[in-house]
């Protein structure tokens, strides 16, 4: 069993995607660890970021380099949903490839280069930490095709760097190709008080109860 007292006052940085950071309503399984574990937390992602670089600057490594210094207690990352795309995955100059070893050159315009160089930057950054890769939930937004590659290389890329690994993507069963999981856990517009209370989604982002009933018991799993 889980206990508050376990977790709290243990400091959390939280980088990535909107599913990090909680889409328009703000409010992600991060907010809910420090509700219910009193977790204190900065909550670094932004909606929109990509894992390689691009031309709008909205990035996760960004995120990171700009983070305090300060060593947290944990670190938790997530990487895919704005960069799974088939023409990104179709394309070499896009998707790059895992170097073969740990001081090779990075290029961090592609999808490989940039998860690791975000691994690289964090484990260096952060060293004594405990750093985790959230694997998000399978999301019926983008193709199942790319997301399984995208999927399959960050673990690959995960194990390189030795970076834990949080997975919903296979382990939740929160999966919105689903119909019922989609409309009942995922929401695209706030609620009446700008909360995430309201459903009807289109399969990424998760309301309330799809970070209650997936997101939040695994997170807490693994930062004990």
């Amino acid at each position: 069993m889980i206990h508050a007292d376990n977790l709290k006052n243990k400091l959390l940085y939280a980088f990535g995607t909107s599913i990090v950071y909680g889409h328009l309503a703000g409010r992600s399984f991060v907010d809910d660890l420090g509700c219910n574990y009193g977790i204190k937390f900065k909550k670094l992602a932004v909606n929109g970021a990509t894992t390689r670089l691009t031309s709008d600057n909205n990035n996760i490594i960004s995120q990171i380099e700009n983070a305090p210094a300060r060593k947290p207690d944990f670190v938790i990352f997530d990487s895919v949903a704005n960069d799974a795309y088939p023409q990104f995955i179709k394309n070499d100059s896009q998707l790059g490839k895992i170097t073969s070893d740990f001081n090779s050159s990075l290029d961090i315009n592609t999808y490989c280069g940039g998860l690791e160089n975000i691994c690289k930057t964090l484990l260096i950054k952060y060293r004594g930490a405990k750093i985790m890769y959230l694997a998000t939930h399978k999301t019926c937004a983008r193709d199942f095709e790319t997301q399984e590659i995208l999927y399959k290389m960050s673990k690959r890329i995960c194990h390189k760097w030795s970076i834990e690994i949080i997975d919903l993507y296979n382990n939740s069963n929160f999966n919105t190709f689903i119909d019922e999981y989609r409309y009942n856990y995922t929401y695209d517009k706030v609620d009446e008080n700008g909360g995430n209370h309201s459903c009807d989604g289109s399969g990424t982002h998760p309301n309330n109860l799809g970070y209650s009933l997936f997101y939040d018991p695994i997170v807490a799993k693994a930062l004990l």
